[in-house]
């Protein structure tokens, strides 16, 4: 694997001033025959590294081919990717992993194996993911297996090399990061470069790379399909409960004499609402500084969420409660240990980052974080930042 990815660096940096002349997929064919490849090295091979790394100034996409043209992919390919691509989200969606967990999947098997299932590789590397028997990863054929290679690669296997979930905080790292520690290549960078194609495979397969799912490849239990004897549909919701999904309400916005903001509670909603038309597309996994923005910070002081809601003062929180001032700062659960936060805007609306678009904001129900998002609702505080900037 190692030898492998040395010489397909070498070449790409060899072939960078013929490709740029050539025309990047026109170039890395020719380099092929040049070096007497076969066909279906086309995406693992050095010439299409050195397009994908080398020369994004002269006229290719990079990285990868985000567009999945097959003009500029050959047909059976780019089906071949397709197909194994449908098979590794499956498996990251049995295992309850997020969309995130598929995209570090795809990224890796189309750096090491262009997304094809080889019966070669370096040393004794096979598969998607050119795991090594030798390695302990599995039998040659459990690796040349799709789903238990995927399977193996997501990881939580006792007795084999540590997998993705085995990687504490996985979901923080960078992708290409996150497929390094768990491949160990000489070339960490090299995964990196594959992002962008493996959002452009995803789109043709129909993989939704923003699906919330559990870090450590297990469903958390708020999240758990109903068990036999619970309440089924049609049935009323206990005494006391109130459904996930259901809608929210307006209450007096009484707020502490300790809340104070640089912001009026009616200016901050009205600059919130402002945010939307300008369609800046800044705001990934950015909620509790959007959050600190909207009422005039420029930032609220800690690292997450979840934990400016733990750090709330006991007498400002309401857990569960779904009566909320408009305002007010909303809170949620989500597999991301960040957890999330929104401002409440009235008549039942929030401001939310990355719900509707992925790092847009937009004004939303707040019931689609849990009937649409998954997230479990914890409870609303008011707009307090002891610790703004």
């Amino acid at each position: 694997m190692d030898v492998r990815d040395a010489a397909e660096v070498a070449a790409a940096r060899a072939s960078a001033p013929f490709l740029a002349k050539a025309g990047c997929i026109g170039a890395a064919l020719a380099l092929i025959g040049m070096l007497g490849l076969g066909a279906t090295t086309l995406i693992a091979g050095a010439a299409k590294k050195a397009a994908d790394g080398k020369n994004s100034g002269g006229g290719c996409e990079s990285p990868g081919l985000p567009n999945m043209n097959p003009g500029k992919v050959p047909a059976p390919i780019l089906a071949q990717q397709i197909y194994h691509a449908k098979i590794i989200d499956e498996v990251a969606q049995k295992r309850g992993l997020p969309g995130r967990a598929s995209l570090i999947a795809l990224m890796t098997a189309l750096q090491e194996s262009g997304l094809q299932n080889l019966n070669h590789g370096d040393l004794d590397s096979l598969g998607l993911f050119q795991q090594r028997p030798s390695q302990g990863w599995g039998t040659p054929a459990e690796v040349t297996n799709p789903p238990v290679s995927a399977g193996l690669f997501f990881g939580g296997n006792k007795g084999r090399p540590p997998g993705l979930v085995d990687i504490p905080d996985w979901p923080m790292l960078e992708p290409g990061a996150a497929a390094q520690r768990v491949q160990r290549s000489l070339y960490p960078q090299l995964y990196a470069t594959r992002r962008g194609q493996a959002e452009g495979v995803a789109r043709n397969a129909g993989i939704n790379l923003e699906r919330l799912g559990s870090v450590t490849g297990q469903l958390p239990e708020w999240a758990q399909p109903t068990a036999p004897g619970d309440t089924t549909p049609g049935e009323c919701t206990p005494a006391g409960e109130t459904p996930a999904g259901a809608p929210f309400h307006d209450a007096a916005s009484d707020w502490p004499q300790e809340v104070k903001n640089r912001r009026s509670t009616e200016a901050a909603i009205a600059w919130a609402k402002e945010q939307p038309d300008l369609n800046q597309k800044i705001w990934y996994r950015r909620c509790l500084e959007f959050s600190a923005r909207v009422h005039g910070w420029r930032a609220a002081g800690v690292t997450s969420a979840i934990t400016h809601y733990h750090v709330m003062p006991a007498h400002m929180k309401h857990p569960g409660s779904r009566d909320v001032p408009p305002g007010a700062l909303m809170y949620w659960e989500t597999t991301n240990p960040h957890g999330h936060v929104s401002v409440y805007l009235g008549e039942g609306m929030i401001i939310s980052n990355d719900v509707a678009r992925p790092g847009y904001v937009d004004v939303i129900p707040a019931s689609d974080i849990e009937s649409k998002w998954g997230g479990r609702y914890v409870g609303w505080a008011p707009p307090y930042f002891p610790k703004g900037a």
